[in-house]
């Protein structure tokens, strides 16, 4: 996340804001899947 953030400030020159809210939508997409799936797990081996 820290090391993702960095080459923003190139990011900024090349696309603008969408490329930070793509990243931004991916994890967000991403935490939501895994911590659905966890959720889902523990649900069923209980």
């Amino acid at each position: 996340m820290y090391c993702d953030g960095q080459p923003s400030v190139a990011n900024t020159r090349f696309s603008g804001g969408a490329m930070d809210l793509a990243m931004a939508m991916s994890v967000a997409l991403f935490g939501m899947f895994t911590g659905s799936t966890i959720y889902f797990f523990y649900k069923f081996t209980r």
